[in-house]
């Protein structure tokens, strides 16, 4: 009996962990669809920064817990796995002097992110059944930083116009040819817990435009006139 109420009372959890999920999906897509993240020039420089700062906000919190949850489904050697350290992971470490120079680094960072994304997720379906909640909650997550990247090209049009913005590598660089079990958990928690590092740094590196970006691009646009 007692073992029937803890199956329940995990029944439980996870379809309350499943019906949040949905819901946060749900609402995102409804803001994407309301406020498509393409092209720049239908929106004007306020609602640039304010989208892109709503959606990296919602991003940094949802990353934080679909870390949490990658972690619980380790168990006992959750904190072994994720203290590892890889080089093939990109660092989360945001740089450059200027405006400019740092969201384009938080840009190239996030670009960097989604192919290793996608490598977790992938790894995470052959280890885990297809509808584990990290994948899931990868699926939606990578849909969501790549129209981030879309929106901080957005801002990083307005700090630089027509000045050509460099891309990064398609895919994911150094990653070994093959992983055992034990690396494919550690890449994964290294991924994940980098990119929630990134996304708040990223979140912080946008605040901290309030009241700079639009008066930049007042400046400019005068100063054409």
């Amino acid at each position: 009996m007692n073992c029937h109420v803890r199956n329940m009372v995990c029944l439980s959890q996870r379809s309350q962990a499943k019906f949040r999920i949905i819901i946060l999906i749900l609402i995102l897509i409804a803001v994407e669809l309301v406020h498509p993240t393409m092209p720049c020039k239908h929106e004007n420089c306020s609602q640039v920064l304010h989208r892109s700062l709503k959606l990296t906000k919602s991003m940094a919190k949802r990353s934080a817990e679909i870390l949490e949850t990658y972690k619980t489904s380790q168990g006992d050697s959750a904190d072994l796995i994720c203290d590892m350290q890889m080089d093939n992971v990109p660092v989360s470490t945001i740089s450059g002097q200027t405006m400019s120079e740092r969201i384009l680094s938080v840009y190239t960072h996030l670009k960097e992110f989604l192919p290793h994304m996608k490598t977790v997720m992938e790894q995470q379906k052959d280890l885990n059944p297809p509808t584990n909640l990290v994948v899931e909650g990868l699926h939606s997550m990578i849909t969501h930083v790549h129209h981030i990247a879309l929106r901080v090209n957005c801002i990083l049009q307005i700090l630089q116009p027509n000045i050509p913005i460099p891309e990064p590598a398609e895919r994911p660089t150094g990653i070994p040819p093959a992983q055992n079990i034990f690396q494919q958990k550690a890449y994964g928690c290294i991924v994940l817990s980098r990119l929630q590092e990134l996304l708040s740094q990223a979140v912080q590196e946008q605040k901290s435009l309030k009241g700079k970006l639009c008066r930049k691009r007042n400046k400019d646009q005068f100063l054409m006139n």
